[in-house]
């Protein structure tokens, strides 16, 4: 039984089709095949992809051979004026010693210790739901958003600094997609990548606010009041 999913595009479809319908959704653009099978391969005139289904290997490429299985340097281009050089598009030594730093957090079932919180953000979810059909995404959005932020900072979504982390991060979605030209063209890291204002400075917003956060945690942490929640786990503990 396949799983439910958006309708695939057509086996064959021109390249500049593709791009048009990656943009605006990335899972709807895959054709048919890339979902039924265990590993499948896809090409473009610029680059060629592999999408995995197959649990297995999902762990052989995550768990035991990140190093081996770098992430693309094309789907940073698009994420960089957000993320900048952190664990989510680093590779090699640079995304190892990031590893190093924030793993002792995670490790010995110290994650477990989140879960309550995780729980809180599911059951306020259910209640924001309405009878009826609903998009989706702003839901999943929502309750991820309110997640991160109870795990990691003891704050639910609804806390001030919360929502507007939030909803400037909705804002940059819709400025920036996912893939901008310079991630299907393989320009030398010197040509400018050309992101939009908005997102630019969406993504500045967002910077600005999580700084906040860590800021007044470590200012937490030098008075002995910062709760035991994941930044102050990640930001005490001794990178070895």
């Amino acid at each position: 039984m396949i799983p439910p999913k958006p309708a695939s595009r057509p086996r064959r479809v021109s390249f500049w089709r593709y791009l048009q319908l990656f943009r605006n959704d990335i899972l709807s653009a895959q054709p048919e095949h890339l979902y039924s099978a265990k590993m499948a391969e896809f090409k473009t005139p610029f680059f060629r992809s592999v999408m995995i289904n197959e649990p297995s290997l999902i762990r052989t490429v995550l768990r035991d051979r990140p190093m081996d299985f770098p992430k693309s340097t094309r789907i940073a281009e698009g994420l960089r004026p957000l993320l900048g050089r952190s664990i989510f598009v680093t590779n090699g030594e640079t995304w190892a010693r990031q590893r190093r730093i924030i793993d002792p957090a995670f490790e010995g079932g110290r994650l477990k210790e989140s879960f309550p919180a995780m729980l809180d953000a599911a059951r306020a979810s259910v209640l924001r739901m309405r009878p009826g059909a609903q998009d989706i995404e702003p839901l999943t959005s929502h309750v991820a958003a309110d997640v991160i932020f109870r795990a990691m900072f003891s704050l639910p979504i609804e806390a001030d600094v919360a929502t507007r982390v939030f909803h400037a991060f909705q804002s940059h979605q819709r400025a920036q997609p996912l893939l901008n030209l310079g991630a299907f063209l393989p320009l030398p890291n010197w040509v400018p990548r050309a992101h939009r204002r908005q997102a630019k400075a969406s993504a500045k917003a967002i910077r600005d606010l999580l700084t906040g956060l860590a800021e007044a945690r470590q200012a937490e942490i030098a008075k002995g009041t910062a709760p035991p929640d994941l930044a102050t786990k990640i930001m005490t503990t001794p990178d070895p």
